[in-house]
């Protein structure tokens, strides 16, 4: 993720934590005013599968990985214990994507090859959290979320284009192009792996809730699971990364 990108998420982030003037008493221990909470609400943002093929295998000598566009639709539920505290949940389908570039050239040969991967994937994803509210202003809350996510594969594809070039006997380039394509979950076939279709790990959020009706925030995942599957001697680690901005609409 380049540097400007994770510096605007940061600022956004420390803009939602700044509470507002009010006379509302900040943190308020008492009886929620509902105990049920749902909302639905879209997710915005990116994910990125961090790896570590250049330590991996010798062969790899320039890797680039992108986060890639993500987004989603999901409904959460939360248990107000209290007007501070809850406990809660949430059902997303996400669509994630990612780029990974990289050149590959073998011992001893006088070749080189420039590999694109395409990924692209659709989960379930499921957070578990406890939810802490603090009153910065009349009529607005301040939420953070910490907790747990549980994240289920349901289907995606990998696709990768390596151009060739190799130099025969005669000391002329030979260029060749090959077109792959695979799953993305539990394949053996894939391009140095495929991925597990079950993750978990940290889930993080923050939001601001408007009225009692409007929420905008952010989240973020990290996975605590290697995800790269791979039958081959080389075993190669992954872990997701998801960052989100989300705005709901509470029911």
């Amino acid at each position: 993720m380049r540097k400007r990108d994770f510096v605007s998420i940061l600022l956004l982030s420390i803009l939602l934590l700044l509470p507002f003037r009010s006379n509302a008493q900040f943190v308020a221990h008492g009886k929620a005013d509902k105990f049920i909470e749902s909302d639905v609400h879209l997710l915005l943002g990116g994910s990125y599968v961090t790896n570590n093929y250049m330590d991996s295998y010798s062969e790899i000598t320039d890797l680039n990985s992108s986060m890639g566009f993500a987004w989603g639709l999901g409904v959460s539920v939360k248990f107000n214990l209290s007007s501070f505290i809850g406990l809660g949940t949430e059902l997303n389908y996400l669509r994630n994507s990612g780029k990974i570039n990289m050149a590959v050239t073998a011992d001893g040969k006088p070749n080189v090859s420039n590999v694109f991967i395409k990924n692209s994937y659709r989960s379930l994803n499921i957070p578990v959290y406890v939810s802490f509210g603090f009153n910065v202003a009349d009529n607005v809350r301040w939420n953070v979320d910490g907790g747990l996510y549980f994240d289920f594969g349901t289907s995606g594809s990998q696709k990768t284009t390596i151009y060739n070039a190799t130099v025969n006997d005669l000391g002329q380039l030979v260029t060749a192009i090959t077109n792959l394509k695979t799953d993305y979950y539990d394949n053996d076939k894939a391009y140095l792996n495929s991925y597990r279709n079950f993750d978990t790990g940290l889930h993080l959020a923050t939001s601001i809730k408007f009225m009692d009706k409007i929420s905008v925030g952010l989240r973020s995942q990290f996975g605590f699971r290697n995800v790269a599957q791979s039958n081959g001697i080389v075993k190669p680690t992954s872990h997701n990364i998801r960052l989100f901005a989300t705005i709901g609409y509470v029911l």
